[in-house]
Formats: C-alpha cells, sequence, structure tokens
C-alpha cells in the first residue's frame, strides 16, 4: 500500500500548486507572463507518468484456486468363489503309501520270524495276503523289496493272478541266507498298476549262525599186555 499513497501525495501537492497559481496577485504588466499552460501540461504529464510507474510496480494479486472436492468411489468388495479342490492322494515310489482304495492285509507266512538259517542256505518264504480294499489286484499289481535285506531275492515280483475285494493270494519269494552270521530282515510292500505302494508292507526276519566246530577227539593207544 505504499506505492498508492505516495502517488496520492503527488497528486494533491500537484493540486495544491494550480491552486495558489489562481489566488496569487497578479504581476506587473511590465514583467514577462510565464505560460501556465505548459507548466500545467509538464506538471500532468510527470505526475502521469509517475502514477504509470507507480501501478506497474504494484503487484498484482494472485487469484487463489478454489478446492473441489470430489468423493471417492465407494466400491464393494465382492467375495470370489473359492474352487473346493478335489480329493488327491500323493504317493511316494519306494515307500508304503498313506492310505488309498488299495489295501491289504497279512494272513500268514510259511516261514516264522526268527528262524535260524546257516550262512548261504536257500529257502522260500510264502506271504498270504488277502484283498480288503474296494479295488480288484490285476496282473499289474506286484511285490516289491522295500528295504532291509534283499537276500539274494528279485526286487519284484508280480502277481500271478486277479485277486477280488476279499480274496486272497500267496506269493511266493526264493531267498539265500546272507554268508555272514547276524540278524538280519526284509521288508517288502505291494504296489498297483500307477506303481504307488500299499499301507501295510509285509517283512521277515532271520537269523544266521555259523556251525558249530567240530570238536577233534582223543585217538587212545592200546597198551600192549606182556
Amino acid at each position: 500500500m505504499a506505492q498508492p499513497i505516495k502517488t496520492f501525495g503527488v497528486i494533491g501537492a500537484f493540486l495544491s500548486l494550480l491552486l495558489a497559481s489562481a489566488c496569487a496577485a497578479p504581476t506587473p504588466t511590465s514583467a514577462p507572463t510565464a505560460d501556465l499552460n505548459a507548466v500545467r501540461t509538464e506538471a500532468a504529464a510527470t505526475v502521469l507518468a509517475q502514477v504509470s510507474r507507480d501501478l506497474a510496480l504494484t503487484p498484482s494479486a494472485t487469484p487463489v484456486p478454489s478446492l473441489t472436492v470430489t468423493t471417492p468411489l465407494t466400491r464393494t468388495p465382492t467375495q470370489a468363489a473359492s474352487a473346493s479342490p478335489g480329493p488327491q492322494a500323493t504317493f511316494s515310489i519306494g515307500t508304503p503309501g498313506a492310505g488309498t482304495i488299495d489295501q491289504a492285509e497279512w494272513v500268514s507266512q510259511s516261514i516264522a520270524d526268527g528262524t535260524v538259517f546257516k550262512p548261504g542256505e536257500t529257502f522260500t518264504i510264502t506271504w498270504s495276503l488277502r484283498n480288503v480294499g474296494s479295488t480288484a489286484w490285476t496282473v499289474s499289481y506286484l511285490l516289491r523289496f522295500y528295504s532291509g535285506d534283499l537276500m539274494g531275492a528279485p526286487e519284484e515280483i508280480p502277481l500271478d493272478r486277479v485277486v477280488l475285494p476279499s480274496g486272497t493270494i500267496d506269493i511266493s519269494i526264493p531267498m539265500r541266507a546272507p554268508a555272514a552270521p547276524g540278524d538280519y530282515r526284509s521288508d517288502w510292500v505291494l504296489s498297483n498298476e500307477s506303481r504307488s505302494n500299499f499301507k501295510q508292507p509285509v517283512f521277515l526276519k532271520i537269523i544266521v549262525a555259523a556251525p558249530p566246530t567240530p570238536t577233534p577227539t582223543a585217538t587212545r593207544t592200546p597198551t600192549a599186555t606182556p
């Protein structure tokens, strides 16, 4: 506000000068008369230039932008339909399964656990198994070695016939006792055509004992009778 006040002061001084000149006593005719019009014109031009310069130096007000409040759109969450996964069964090849429609039950075996054999002695183990599941065992099913000592047997024995639910089958495997004395165990498990193992394994435990060493008998020398 300092610049407009200064401008108004200049204008007031100019008007006071005009009034003073109008009220002054007339000068003698002999003296030269000043050209008042030129003086007024020059003073007016000076005042106008000063006012224009002051107005140019006065900063113009910058309009403040108005804020427009925008109501955010509200989205109604929609619940995505969750797909229910179907039943899945995962089996590890070489380990008993976690339980499927294929189920087996041990019935009997031809060699009792704990039977003693001589090193390298051959024998045949026969397991009798019952189908307690809901599917038929086809000839693509097999009994295969799972863990322990193989004892010279083949690793897989295919079934020789179809076994319906509630039916039984005898599976025989030729074996040989290990050469070193000790306790041995051989674990086996049934597998279906997808080579997925049943839940129930079967096993055989034997003892290998070294043959006794023969004790030499002393030979008695006959005594001569004189």
